[in-house]
């Protein structure tokens, strides 16, 4: 779905929600100034909720009612627009004219406005203006007036200013004025302008226009003498034309602002109506802001997958340690040990790299990761490289640029980043990190590799999160989620990285996207790769390469798998050459050039004239393939077809033929 089209549902539906709360507790109540807040907030807020997302993780079998029913409020185009249908059509789809429609009709609404700013420029051109303070008297007989615009009060020459009706009517424009209602009306305006298709906004903008009048009323007529409001507004007889951007006086039903004049406030009914509207504004806020994630999404159900989990360091490389004698290789075995109980997908296969405090070198290390074929690797760690540097938080590394596995490396651990991220207490970084010296553990590994710090032995606050269960769990089972989210991203071919890294294969060798190299020369991918091959032998040696380890060897490209093809007794294809091409006579080796094409034209000379001759050129690669390098400037394949006379006809050596080629007739191959 179109995002444009569904934020504007959204604000509608946000708007709907708050004005229905106004319409049944706020309205015709008496604290205006409160209702008019109320009313542009109800604005602001539809506009700005729906682009505001606060995520927020959920086990997946746990999710509530209300957590679906948020997810249900709150979809979003991430969700719609996994689907995406593509047309070549050149016609206009129903989004392209209802996007043509809402340009049109703003585009009127637009015009509108500029005409009535045009309007009143107009009229204050045209006009007397007598200025006193900050407020300008634009005395007028135009229709509509008397209206106030900003600090211009718009007054008709026809009502007598010195009268008590006329103080009154001026008493509610400098009302209007000075309650800066114009910045209102300015405001709401252009809000339709842009959202003329939402009812609600209109029915605010109505709302607003009373609360003003209301407002300046009660500034206008003291007391609340209703019989002195209702003669100000019998004396004034002129047309009733407005314009929307000013505040005319005889512009609201008088009913309904006489009763309002009137109305007595209740003090103790208008607390509540107004506080209740704090749990109806945190529910619209949740709904359209908090978005539910699931913590453990589908498991990966694809091929079975190796994983190797390293507890760093171990025996008696103890790695970094703080003043307390706690030492990363506990640490970290005891995270490699969680990740492992906690794993229950059997189709992923973690094997340990130390499953008990024994030391290992980093090339013993690396050495044990790919005699176990691994797809994907983890090193677990604890940060400590400086002791003095108490800083918090995740650390996540991957080889550098030079070697073979980093690109897809970085996919991997951005995956395992995403996963961390949002469900860890401790500070998570947006991208993977390289050091400048290299760690071999990841640089000698033939499959995706990350190095994860978890956290600063340093810093007491994640020395005991790490330290606890609920610390090693959650960590665990973020890499757990990684792992499963980054095979499940790998099956459908939909990997999504903090750095919008391409899709990343993995397992399964893909023939027809396979990266073809021929006698250590890339050539190309799968099956289009044997049409730019340049060589022919009799022995081929072929050997096939896992993504994994295709990737190790050529980089990202190899991505769906490597074939190696090795050739012996190698010819290279020459072009095609007349006078060197093979010639093949009724399929036969006859010689090669011009000459044996002239010899073959020779045989037979009696029957030239009962001769048919079907031609095939072969180009060199095609040619070698049939008839060997003796054909390495291309071949020619030369059949002569006879039609006997009648005495000839019962001839049993003759071996008949059909061809459409050369008519109807029986024809007969030499």
């Amino acid at each position: 779905m179109n995002p444009i089209f569904l934020y504007g549902i959204k604000a509608v539906v946000c708007s709907g929600i708050l004005i229905s709360y106004y319409w049944l507790a706020l309205r015709n109540k008496v604290f205006h100034r409160y209702n008019r807040f109320f009313l542009l907030a109800v604005v602001v807020l539809s506009l700005a909720l729906p682009v505001i997302k606060i995520s927020f993780w959920q086990q997946q079998q746990n999710t509530t009612t209300v957590i679906k029913l948020l997810q249900a409020v709150n979809a979003d185009s991430e969700t719609l627009d996994e689907i995406v249908l593509t047309s070549k059509s050149d016609a206009i789809n129903w989004q392209q004219q209802s996007f043509y429609l809402y340009v049109f009709i703003a585009s009127i609404f637009l015009i509108v406005f500029i005409g009535s700013l045009l309007r009143i420029y107009i009229i204050y051109k045209q006009s007397k203006r007598i200025t006193t303070g900050e407020l300008s008297l634009i005395q007028t007989e135009a229709k509509g007036t008397p209206f106030s615009f900003f600090k211009l009060i718009f007054w008709n020459l026809h009502i007598d200013l010195t009268s008590t009706t006329g103080q009154q009517i001026l008493q509610h424009e400098i009302a209007h004025v000075q309650q800066k209602h114009s910045y209102d009306k300015i405001f709401t305006t252009l809000v339709l302008i842009a959202c003329w298709f939402n009812p609600f906004f209109w029915l605010i903008r109505k709302e607003l226009n009373m609360i003003h009048e209301f407002t300046a009323d009660q500034k206008a007529v003291k007391d609340s003498d209703s019989s002195s409001f209702a003669a100000m507004i019998l004396q004034a007889t002129y047309p009733q034309h407005r314009f929307h951007l000013t505040n005319p006086f005889f512009y609201s039903p008088i009913k309904r602002r006489l009763m309002m004049l009137t109305k007595n406030t209740h003090t103790k009914a208008g607390y509540i109506s107004r506080i209740m509207v704090l749990p109806i504004a945190a529910l619209v806020f949740v709904a359209f802001t908090f978005k539910a994630k699931s913590f453990i999404e589908a498991p990966y159900q694809g091929k079975r997958i190796t994983v190797v989990i390293d507890a760093g360091h171990g025996g008696k490389d103890f790695g970094a340690t703080d003043a307390n004698g706690n030492y990363e290789k506990g640490i970290s075995l005891a995270i490699a040990q969680k990740i492992k109980e906690l794993n229950s997908n059997n189709n992923i296969n973690i094997v340990l790299s130390r499953a008990t405090d024994i030391y290992q070198t980093p090339q013993e290390k690396a050495n044990f990761i790919n005699e176990q074929m691994a797809e994907l690797m983890i090193s677990i760690h604890v940060d400590g490289s400086n002791i003095n540097n108490k800083k918090s938080g995740l650390n996540i590394w991957v080889s550098k640029d030079e070697f073979a596995n980093s690109y897809i490396s970085k996919a991997f651990a951005s995956v395992i980043i995403q996963s961390f991220n949002n469900n860890y207490p401790l500070p998570v970084p947006p991208q993977p990190m390289q050091r400048n010296k290299g760690i071999w553990v990841l640089q000698a590994s033939n499959c995706p590799a990350v190095l994860i710090e978890a956290g600063n032995i340093a810093n007491k606050k994640d020395l005991a999160f790490l330290q606890s269960d609920n610390g090693k769990e959650i960590v665990a089972r973020n890499v757990l989620k990684g792992i499963d989210q980054y095979l499940n991203a790998v099956e459908t071919k939909t990997v999504t990285t903090n750095d919008t890294l391409p899709v990343i294969a993995i397992g399964e060798i893909d023939t027809k996207k396979a990266l073809i190299i021929e006698n250590g020369k890339i050539i190309g991918f799968g099956e289009d790769a044997d049409k730019d091959s340049n060589f022919k032998a009799e022995t081929v040696y072929v050997k096939w390469l896992k993504p994994t380890e295709a990737m190790a060897k050529y980089g990202e490209k190899a991505r769906y798998g490597a074939c190696e093809l090795t050739y012996s007794n190698k010819v290279s294809y020459k072009a095609f050459d007349e006078d060197k091409q093979l010639i093949i006579l009724n399929g036969k080796v006859i010689g090669t050039g011009i000459e044996s094409k002239a010899a073959a034209k020779k045989l037979d000379v009696s029957w030239l004239n009962n001769l048919n001759a079907n031609i095939t050129t072969l180009q060199p690669k095609e040619a070698i393939k049939k008839y060997g390098n003796a054909a390495e400037f291309g071949a020619s394949e030369i059949t002569y077809f006879y039609e006997p006379k009648k005495e000839e006809a019962e001839n049993e050596t003759l071996k008949e033929i059909t061809s459409d080629k050369f008519g109807n007739k029986p024809l007969y191959v030499i």
